[in-house]
């Protein structure tokens, strides 16, 4: 799908209603719908030195989809991090 200046956008990862800019680095992460999940996952990233420059979050009665295009790899440890925090079910790193 495209945005109003016909840029390429993601709007809709399995299920949740989404909208940000593609990226050469993203990071995908599934929790539950509940507080503090954003910024526990700001707050990691940010101590790994890994800027956010856009993030959308979906939300559906099955949980909330976070979409964050970042500015480098989440090394490994980091993604060790985020995948083992309450509320986090799954955390995807895509690069391309």
């Amino acid at each position: 799908m495209s945005g109003p200046r016909g840029e390429a956008r993601i709007t809709n990862i399995d299920g949740h209603d989404i909208d940000v800019p593609p990226a050469n680095h993203m990071l995908v992460v599934h929790n539950d719908d509940q507080p503090g999940q954003i910024g526990f996952v700001g707050t990691v990233l940010g101590d790994a030195g890994v800027n956010i420059n856009d993030m959308h979050v979906g939300r559906s009665d099955k949980g909330a989809t976070m979409v964050l295009a970042i500015g480098s790899p989440v090394p490994p440890e980091v993604l060790d991090r985020l995948r083992a925090a309450d509320g986090i079910l799954s955390v995807y790193a895509l690069t391309g």
